[in-house]
């Protein structure tokens, strides 16, 4: 029995659609929702990097053996086929690359309120690249029961974020400059007034600015380096290493010119 990307794309949907309905029970069962979802985005991009030309989907065109994983399909479909992907579609895919290497690589916190957050998060960007760009329902492609019941979970993570809405509407919060929290994935992290808090899930995390391009940072993203005596400055990772290779440029250009006298 063969079966296509897509199809396999929707039968990893439904087993996650499956253990995200058993995690109300079982928390455990969360870890493998979120994987089994994570799969089938990818399968979903590498589908269409095959529309575009089959061979896309391969990691080394002039050796198709290995298949793109998610971040390279990503930035295929960006830079080659010229999707219109958002900044927090882009977002999203690149946390579920994080997480499916936390899962399967590392330790793995799970908690119940984060899963269904994160879940959600998924499953909304996996339903709209369908319709948009594989004219696909995913209601019509899996099991009708897991996929009316894994809805409450969606709608979960809707209400959740439309109450934080309204919160910011109240307390006067541009929702524009909310940022996408790194715990949840939705964009309701808040750093006007130095709050630094997320209205969805809770997190609390100090925000900074790279000491080289000013973007906003949470802490988790600091990476300090020292730039003079007893000063240390917080970069962004391309920044950062940015830095380390200048300076790793320069010593070894200062020893080349000493050892050369």
């Amino acid at each position: 029995m063969k079966i296509s990307l897509l199809e396999n794309a929707h039968s990893f949907l439904d087993e996650a659609l499956s253990n995200a309905i058993k995690g109300e029970a079982d928390t455990i069962r969360w870890k493998y929702a979120i994987l089994n979802l994570v799969q089938a985005i990818e399968l979903s991009l590498k589908e269409k990097l095959r529309q575009e030309h089959p061979i896309l989907i391969f990691q080394n065109i002039d050796s198709p053996t290995l298949t793109v994983n998610l971040r390279t399909a990503l930035n295929r479909l960006t830079n080659i086929s010229r999707l219109k992907l958002s900044k927090s579609d882009v977002a999203t895919i690149n946390k579920a690359a994080r997480l499916r290497n936390q899962i399967v690589h590392s330790e793995f916190s799970i908690d119940a309120k984060r899963s269904k957050l994160v879940f959600a998060k998924l499953l909304g960007f996996l339903s709209h690249f369908h319709l948009t760009y594989l004219d696909t329902a995913l209601d019509q492609v899996v099991d009708r029961i897991h996929w009316q019941e894994a809805l409450s979970v969606f709608e979960y993570a809707e209400e959740l974020f439309n109450r934080t809405l309204e919160l910011f509407k109240e307390q006067g919060i541009d929702p524009e400059l909310a940022l996408t929290c790194p715990n949840c994935e939705w964009e309701a992290f808040v750093t006007q007034d130095n709050i630094n808090s997320c209205y969805v899930c809770g997190l609390q995390e100090e925000i900074g600015k790279c000491a080289e391009c000013e973007r906003e940072l949470f802490q988790r993203e600091w990476h300090e380096l020292q730039t003079g005596d007893d000063i240390y400055d917080n970069y962004c990772l391309e920044c950062y290493e940015n830095r380390i290779r200048d300076e790793d440029n320069y010593y070894h250009e200062m020893m080349s010119h000493f050892l050369g006298k």
